[in-house]
């Protein structure tokens, strides 16, 4: 004990020389660190995203917004220009216009005065003008000027007039032939369809409104119309057509929505809708990368506080690590002093918390350590002398025990040797049984064989009656056929009088009719009826002739049939009563056999009683000899444990003996321990 004590101080002198990775000191700083850095990273990230989703949705909603706003103004603008045609149109009379100075110039005051009126309205609208269907064209200005062959009915806005009659139609952006500038047309056709009304808006408004729309910092709106044709477009000329890609197709594709696309390798986002009143495409286009920008401030300002947090966080955690160190060294110096034997260490902590109380529990432990060497101190004195005392007597009851595991010995022996006579003669017994036990089966077997042979004896003879009575019915039956057949031949006979007789009345009217006949070639023409009637009367006598021939024919082979059967059934009826005669003789023969095998029966059951009675009696002499056995058996495990016992309780003893030397020698180690501890 005491080596293994030295060996312990000695393994926990070097682990305390060794630096330890996993200390609490890096443990601590590894889940202070991860648990202010981690979260405070992921929020500042989380918090990015969440800003820099923030600022692109609001930059998308603000585009939107300015879409929409556009397109309100659009709407407000040419509904107004839209209602000054519509009632232009109203009250236009285009059959009051006449041909003016030249073929295609039209002249009309009252039409001239509805268009100047409603050009002074705006100064917008560059100039207001009505087409007939002849051609002629007239307008607001003071002097119209024309080229000789322009044919108004030829232009774009009269044919989309014309063609959409009720509606009012806007034009492409196109050149204005009078001035130059770029123009939209606003036409509808005259309520009475004799021709056209328009008016020529400039663009140059409408440019400078949508080109004032900020989307971002760089990007920009611009406006398409029915056929891709740019209204305005900051880069492009107005008029010109789009480039048919695919950025213009998904604009065409839907009357609103958004879609992000790429142009020059940089990524943009395209908000467009539909303006109802010109359906113009109104479209705004910005750089995603300004999202960015936007949101850069921001990731300045997350990352100057990510650092903050960090290094105040850093500063915290050393303080509460050390906070916690200095006085888990105080506890592992002194525990270490007390692990090399210094039970006199005590450590001073003066705090409130878990670490205050783990210095009290330790200054606790190391008293009661102090108590404890004290009581082990003495009770090893006391073991020791206890030790020699137990050794002495374990030393008197090994003598003892080993003259009681002789006489043991001696017992186990004899009762083995009876053991085996008993299972001898169990045995024995054991075979008789089984040959009595057969005995009874095998007599059981003849029981049940003639019990069987009686059966069918019985049933034999019920047989025999049965057959008997059969074969009686059988006579009966017989002789009443035999009488059936002698009165059937009787009556054959019967039939032949009859045909005889039929025969002669056949005979006679055969004479008759030939005597009739004669009477009547006598007569002559008067009597050719009557021979007619005679000659009738002779043909039924010749089939009666030979109808009656045939039945005496029929009648003898009857009565010959008859005779024979007649005669066949006494020799069936004498065949019967022998038939008769025998089975009663095989009856009375079952009879005898019957009573033969009912005596056998008896006497069988008498042997098979006996034996049942014999098969029990062995029965009990085998469980009186099983009974003894059994009480031999447990006698001889009864001494065969009492000698096993002996010898284990030597076997103990011997131990308790060298133990009791064993416990000396402790005793003497612990008290070696014990006095190399300072108390």
């Amino acid at each position: 004990m005491a080596k293994l004590w030295n060996k312990r101080i000695r393994g926990s002198q070097g682990s305390t020389n060794k630096i330890v990775f996993f200390s609490i000191k890096n443990k601590l700083i590894g889940a202070f660190a991860f648990l202010l850095i981690v979260p405070t990273i992921l929020l500042s990230i989380v918090s990015y995203q969440t800003a820099k989703q923030n600022v692109d949705k609001q930059m998308v909603q603000t585009a939107e917004e300015n879409v929409r706003l556009l397109d309100a103004l659009l709407n407000d603008y040419f509904d107004g220009k839209k209602r000054e045609v519509e009632i232009l149109a109203q009250n236009a009379d285009m059959t009051s216009v006449q041909t003016g100075s030249q073929s295609n110039l039209g002249t009309s005051d009252t039409v001239r005065k509805q268009l100047r009126i409603l050009k002074g309205t705006d100064n917008d609208t560059e100039l207001v003008y009505a087409a007939t269907s002849q051609g002629l064209y007239l307008d607001s200005s003071d002097v119209t000027k024309i080229a000789a062959d322009y044919n108004p009915t030829l232009r774009v806005w009269y044919k989309q007039a014309m063609a959409n009659k009720g509606k009012v139609v806007v034009t492409s952006p196109y050149k204005s032939v009078t001035s130059g500038n770029q123009v939209v047309t606003v036409a509808k056709a005259t309520q009475d369809g004799q021709g056209v009304v328009g008016i020529d808006v400039t663009i140059e408004k409408m440019s400078i409104v949508t080109k004032s729309v900020q989307i971002g910092a760089e990007g920009y709106v611009f406006l398409l119309d029915q056929d891709k044709k740019f209204v305005y477009h900051p880069t492009s000329e107005i008029g010109s057509k789009a480039e048919d890609n695919p950025m213009i197709t998904s604009i065409y594709k839907d009357a609103s929505g958004s879609f992000d696309y790429e142009i020059d390798h940089q990524a943009k986002k395209m908000i467009f809708t539909t303006n109802s009143s010109t359906g113009w495409k109104i479209a705004a286009t910005m750089y995603q990368s300004e999202v960015s920008s936007q949101a850069a401030p921001i990731l300045k300002s997350t990352v100057i506080v990510l650092v903050s947090s960090l290094i105040v966080g850093a500063v915290l955690v050393v303080l509460i690590i050390f906070s916690i160190l200095r006085p888990l060294g105080q506890i592992s110096r002194a525990s270490l002093a007390i692990s090399e034997g210094n039970l006199t260490e005590d450590i001073n902590v003066k705090r409130n918390d878990e670490l205050g109380i783990l210095g009290q529990n330790f200054n606790t432990m190391a008293a009661s350590l102090r108590s404890l060497l004290f009581r082990v101190n003495d009770n090893s004195m006391q073991l020791a002398a206890s030790a020699e005392e137990l050794s002495a007597s374990s030393e008197q009851i090994t003598a003892s025990g080993k003259q009681v595991a002789e006489t043991a010995q001696l017992v186990s022996l004899g009762t083995g040797m009876q053991v085996n006579e008993i299972a001898s003669t169990r045995e024995d017994i054991n075979r008789m049984a089984d040959q009595m036990q057969t005995i009874s089966h095998s007599t059981q077997d003849v029981v049940q064989s003639v019990e069987h042979t009686q059966k069918i004896a019985e049933e034999g003879n019920s047989s025999v009656q049965s057959i008997v009575d059969q074969m009686k019915a059988i006579g009966e039956t017989v002789k009443k056929l035999a009488q059936e057949v002698t009165s059937l031949g009787e009556r054959s006979k019967e039939i032949d009088s009859f045909t005889q007789v039929i025969t002669e009345i056949a005979t006679q009217t055969n004479l008759l009719a030939l005597n009739a006949s004669i009477e009547a070639a006598r007569a002559g023409e008067q009597g050719r009826g009557f021979a007619v009637v005679a000659s009738e009367i002779k043909k039924l006598a010749d089939q009666s002739g030979s109808s009656a021939s045939h039945i005496t024919e029929s009648v003898t082979a009857i009565q010959r049939d008859t005779q024979m059967t007649a005669a066949s059934m006494e020799q069936v009826i004498q065949e019967v009563l022998r038939g008769v005669d025998r089975a009663d003789s095989a009856g009375v023969a079952f009879g005898h056999i019957l009573d033969s095998i009912t005596g056998v029966t008896r006497e069988i059951e008498q042997v098979s009683q006996a034996s049942k009675t014999m098969v029990a009696d062995s029965v009990k002499v085998l469980k009186s000899i099983e009974a003894v056995a059994m009480i031999s058996e447990d006698t001889a495990a009864s001494v065969e444990q009492v000698a096993a016992s002996t010898e284990e309780q030597l076997a103990s003893m011997e131990e308790v003996s060298a133990s009791s030397a064993l416990l000396s020698r402790m005793a003497e180690e612990l008290q070696e321990t014990v006095s190399k501890f300072k108390m």
